[in-house]
């Protein structure tokens, strides 16, 4: 493998992965490159804080309430028209991830 230096002008910043410790190319059956932290409509903050309110929400029920919400919830789909759908959609990951651990 041939290292290559972040400065150099012939790496290609669309198939060149540069991180601390070098550059990684990828290789094209790894396109369409898909990470999840780069997902344009969702908003880290919003996410982050539709989760912890449906954690905290279902805190505040006994358990088979907090079951029967979150599984009802859940049961129906997400509005589609959402105004703020990274709040959405970490409320229902929160719902789901209590779901699964419970």
């Amino acid at each position: 493998m041939t290292a290559h230096r972040a400065d150099d002008p012939h790496v290609l910043p669309e198939i060149d992965i540069v991180t601390e410790h070098g550059i990684v190319t990828r290789l094209p059956t790894s396109f369409p490159l898909y990470d999840p932290e780069r997902d344009a409509d969702l908003d880290p903050d919003r996410f982050q804080q539709g989760f912890d309110e449906a954690l905290t929400d279902l805190d505040h029920m006994p358990s088979a309430w907090a079951r029967h919400y979150a599984a009802s919830i859940l049961d129906k789909p997400a509005p589609r028209h959402d105004s703020d759908r990274s709040h959405t959609r970490g409320y229902r990951a929160g719902l789901y991830g209590f779901l699964r651990h419970s």
